[in-house]
């Protein structure tokens, strides 16, 4: 189920509002049929004044709190907007119908309605502009009702419920918003659990599962807008004779620093990922194999020249084999395999270099 937004809260509010007048009129009309001949006011008196006038300022009313909302004005105002005349319904109930004194209490309803917004303020500022409202309802029926001590008994009790009311719609905001901020914090928790699922543990690049995901998908987006999708796989040589020699420390030092290399060439439309022990996959987006290869290039000159501590005299180099989308692949699985084979053409070509897959007439290019 779609969550609703503050502004389609706002117009089910105003519907709320067209129903509550349809209800007022509709009980009036009622009486006025079932009880004619024990009503307080002559027929006409009656129709005129409870039904027909009410129910055309009511309805007024309504229509222009729905109209407003539909306008292109601040959303806090829609939202006063709709409060307010739920404060006038009541207002119109408490003030007309003297004889029913437990309407004091509706002005609980706008309050009440307020918390829907989640805004503190806004529930203030409609509880204290209830608050004047209720008080000459009270007086109005006080007076009406020659000085009855009872009536200020029942304006003290629908005051005492109205601010009950506002306590607890604070109340329920403030648990709404609790129960929102630890949401919030779970769903960020399982944001970072899910990248951190995402990324190798130890060179933070990202793993096999996520290259295995997203290769398919760069694929069919490059393919649907007619762009280049380039493939490198690389991988380091001699890692195993590396990691015998002078120990996996030193291998892991290999691997960080080579992390480094891709992550200071990294372009906008560059992703890397490790794939295997020493194996990494390097993806260009929208990038001509030429380009590719001028980087992988680049990288490869500067892992060559980087100078290794007690681990090998002659340096640590890597080979690298470099396909993109082309006749022959119609599947990320030929990218991968025309990937693959330029890298073997590599290492057997004496390692330390790129290779670029040339399709079927076995055609490469190298550094």
């Amino acid at each position: 189920m779609a969550l609703k937004k503050p502004i389609q809260w706002c117009r089910s509010i105003t519907n709320a509002g067209y129903a509550t007048v349809a209800v007022i009129i509709s009980a009036h009309v009622i009486w006025y049929f079932a009880a004619r001949r024990i009503l307080a006011y002559p027929p006409g008196v009656y129709l005129k004044n409870y039904i027909v006038f009410p129910g055309i300022g009511l309805f007024l009313v309504n229509l222009i709190t729905d109209w407003l909302i539909r306008r292109q004005v601040p959303l806090i105002l829609k939202e006063y907007a709709v409060l307010i005349l739920f404060v006038i319904f009541s207002f119109y109930l408490s003030f007309t119908h003297k004889i029913a004194s437990v309407l004091l209490g509706s002005f609980i309803l706008p309050v009440f309605a307020s918390a829907i917004f989640s805004n503190i303020k806004i529930t203030r500022r409609i509880f204290i502009l209830s608050n004047p409202c209720l008080l000459i309802s009270g007086i109005h029926s006080y007076f009406s009702y020659d000085f009855d001590s009872r009536i200020l008994m029942e304006l003290f009790v629908a005051w005492d419920m109205l601010l009950c009311s506002y306590l607890l719609a604070k109340t329920l905001i403030r648990y709404g918003q609790d129960n929102l901020l630890l949401l919030v914090q779970a769903y960020h928790q399982q944001k970072r659990m899910r990248e951190r699922l995402k990324l190798d543990p130890y060179t933070n690049l990202f793993n096999k599962k996520t290259f295995d995901d997203d290769l398919p998908v760069l694929y069919e987006k490059c393919k649907r807008s007619n762009l280049v999708l380039s493939l490198a796989i690389v991988d380091i040589d001699n890692f195993k004779r590396i990691n015998d020699l002078y120990g996996h420390m030193a291998g892991d030092r290999v691997l960080l620093h080579l992390t480094r290399i891709f992550k200071n060439n990294e372009t906008e439309n560059m992703k890397i990922f490790r794939i295997g022990g020493e194996e990494f996959a390097l993806v260009f987006i929208d990038c001509r194999v030429e380009d590719a290869f001028d980087l992988c290039e680049k990288m490869r000159s500067a892992m060559e020249l980087s100078v290794m501590p007690d681990i090998d005299e002659n340096g640590v180099t890597f080979s690298c084999g470099l396909a993109w989308t082309d006749r022959w692949c119609s599947h990320p699985d030929d990218l991968i395999k025309a990937a693959d084979a330029a890298l073997y053409l590599a290492k057997d070509r004496g390692r330390n270099r790129v290779v670029i897959y040339d399709g079927f007439s076995e055609r490469v290019e190298e550094n």
